[in-house]
């Protein structure tokens, strides 16, 4: 839902401004799908608002629940039939995180990612990219799944700096305390390595969760792995990083996704190592490693006693890492899996 057209549209239709505020509580926080679920309009309200607009920019095309019921997928149609996907995740018993994503397709293209493969078709607006959530509120409400959805990921489907203004907006209106009212550590925005504007989101986003898709510390390796290394190679990245952290004091969380026999070896780790020293405070700093989703690609999976070995080579350099929760794996809904053809 576009906020301001919808407050003009209901001004255009002669009514009185409460009538916008009877609506934003059922909508932005309740979940509401329909205008006709707005007890406190009248019949006629309700009508001509069904005849002008809808609440959602995107339409539910197909639904795919993980066995464990912890990661739901939703493919989302836009109103010119361009499909995206986005999903629900349970990290934990009491948290819910969307996952949504800032294009449709990507362009950076990293050949172990799905959505690279489907190069860009368009960027999302505002509206679509915050619409996600609306529909994963909305989704909670009809299946009645308790808990609220708080958390916020920018990791699905494009790269979100390539599209910096309609992220923005987007970021805003997620962040509004009267719309969605999430709260700016609950959302995370990740990038491949647009370096002027990791810059710039430390000066406008200070307080958002900041996450490098990282996944080589050699920029001979990385340019075959994240091609926008060629425009932005690690000495560029690196100098934006050190900017980030002199503007915003945050942690940096340096994204790393483990592929067999090509960025998981020795020399791999030792380079990431010394990739993160070069940055700046280690504490400010965490690796977070991603062991890898299958995709239609020829890389494979680091084993998981090879990744716990990896990790605690990183560790062992007092730099923080973890091991990503990979849920959805079963249904195409982990990281790097989504896609759909246009």
């Amino acid at each position: 839902m576009d906020w301001e057209k919808t407050r003009e549209l209901i001004k255009e239709l002669g009514e009185p401004a409460y009538r916008a505020e009877q609506l934003r509580k059922p909508v932005f926080e309740e979940g509401v799908s329909s205008y006709g679920e707005i007890s406190t309009w009248p019949e006629s309200l309700k009508e001509k608002m069904g005849k002008k607009s809808q609440i959602l920019s995107l339409r539910l095309k197909e639904m795919t629940v993980s066995q464990d019921q912890r990661c739901r997928k939703a493919v989302l149609e836009c109103r010119d039939g361009k499909m995206i996907e986005t999903v629900l995740l349970r990290p934990s018993q009491a948290r819910w995180t969307a996952c949504i994503s800032s294009q449709v397709g990507c362009a950076v293209g990293c050949p172990f990612c799905a959505t690279g493969q489907m190069g860009i078709k368009r960027n999302l607006s505002a509206e679509e990219i915050t619409d996600q959530a609306l529909f994963w509120r909305q989704f909670m409400r009809q299946e009645k799944i308790a808990g609220r959805l708080s958390h916020v990921v920018y990791m699905g489907m494009g790269e979100p700096f390539s599209n910096y203004e309609q992220m923005s907006k987007s970021l805003k209106i997620l962040m509004d305390q009267s719309l969605f009212n999430l709260a700016a550590r609950h959302i995370s925005v990740s990038t491949s390595g647009i370096a002027p504007k990791i810059e710039a989101f430390a000066e406008d986003f200070p307080q958002v969760n900041f996450a490098l898709s990282l996944h080589a510390a050699d920029d001979k390796l990385r340019d075959s792995l994240v091609p926008v290394n060629k425009a932005y190679p690690l000495a560029k990245i690196r100098e934006s990083l050190k900017k980030y952290l002199q503007k915003s004091s945050r942690k940096i969380f340096l994204e790393y996704i483990l592929l067999k026999g090509t960025n998981d070896r020795n020399e791999d780790a030792e380079n990431l190592i010394s990739f993160a020293r070069s940055v700046g405070p280690l504490e400010l700093l965490h690796v977070n490693l991603i062991v890898f989703n299958q995709t239609d690609s020829p890389f494979k999976a680091t084993a998981e006693k090879d990744a716990r070995a990896f990790q605690k080579k990183i560790m062992n350099a007092k730099i923080h890492s973890t091991i990503r929760q990979n849920l959805g794996r079963d249904i195409d809904g982990a990281c790097g899996q989504l896609i759909f053809k246009q």
